[in-house]
């Protein structure tokens, strides 16, 4: 049975970029996007530009990671979301050894003119970009 998310609530735009990312779908993964919007990498490099992002995301579609979410802290001022939680993934190599990550995001949602929440500013790895810029 096919999994249903309602975009037009954060948790399911959320559910739904992780959904894509478990089943490979990369076109749906960057349809939570913004066009204005930049990812975050874990070195806290800012990646802009929709083809760039794809680049990004594809690598992490390509692990068809399983990516488990907690309690959500959500903060909302008009169309703007700030969304912080904590995750676990679990994926594996194309060689088949599997890795396990831990960490918490903090992204800018923004819900646009169809109602539906869109990343502004994905950041999944949140304060540990700082300390990757330590160094």
């Amino acid at each position: 049975m096919e999994e249903v998310f309602n975009r037009k609530t954060q948790i399911g735009a959320v559910g739904f970029f992780r959904n894509c990312l478990k089943n490979r779908d990369l076109k749906g993964a960057m349809s939570c996007f913004d066009p204005q919007g930049l990812y975050i990498d874990s070195d806290g490099t800012e990646i802009r530009g929709q083809s760039q992002i794809e680049a990004a995301i594809a690598q992490l579609c390509a692990l068809s990671p399983e990516i488990k979410g907690g309690q959500a802290h959500v903060s909302t001022i008009g169309d703007l979301s700030l969304w912080m939680d904590e995750w676990g993934m679990t994926a594996a190599m194309p060689n088949g050894h599997v890795i396990k990550s831990t960490g918490h995001t903090a992204c800018l949602m923004k819900r646009n003119e169809q109602g539906l929440w869109l990343w502004l500013v994905d950041n999944p790895f949140g304060s540990a970009v700082l300390k990757a810029k330590v160094s």
